[in-house]
């Protein structure tokens, strides 16, 4: 296996990835804090931000050699504001909830093939082996939401 494959049909998966029954929400890829907090300063509603994956590889040889990749997705919204009460509050993040379980069950059914069995090819030899669901208050300038942390081995 070639070093960095898997990072490399990842980063491509990313850049196609798309919100399943939800076509409003078109993905902003990022590369880290400033970059994401420019590209929504022109942005209103819900979003959907992808970091660019990271990988980690081990070993020297095909015999030992080993790679895994990390993702970095944020569901966000502008939660927070003059208008907020307790009550929106709740009803954005439960949304933004919704919106983050349908981005990993899609990447569940790209991972084992779902209903066609087949694997998406970026993904194929693939394991989900982490998922780090974290909620976000004011980030990237005052977007409110929700952080998962993905791994795949």
């Amino acid at each position: 296996m070639k070093r960095l494959q898997r990072l490399a049909k990842v980063t491509d998966y990313v850049y196609r990835f798309r919100v399943p029954n939800n076509p409003d929400i078109k993905p902003i890829i990022t590369v880290n804090q400033e970059n994401a907090t420019s590209q929504l300063a022109r942005s209103s509603g819900d979003q959907l931000l992808i970091a660019l994956p990271e990988g980690r590889c081990s070993g020297t040889d095909a015999d030992s050699y080993d790679e895994s990749v990390s993702l970095g997705i944020f569901v966000l919204s502008k939660v927070n504001g003059p208008a907020r009460t307790n009550e929106s509050a709740q009803v954005a993040y439960g949304r933004l909830l919704g919106v983050l379980d349908a981005c990993l069950e899609r990447i569940t059914k790209d991972l084992t093939g779902g209903e066609t069995g087949a694997p998406c090819p970026q993904l194929a030899g693939l394991d989900l082996t982490l998922v780090d669901v974290v909620p976000q208050y004011s980030v990237f300038g005052g977007w409110s939401g929700y952080y998962a942390e993905i791994v795949l081995e």
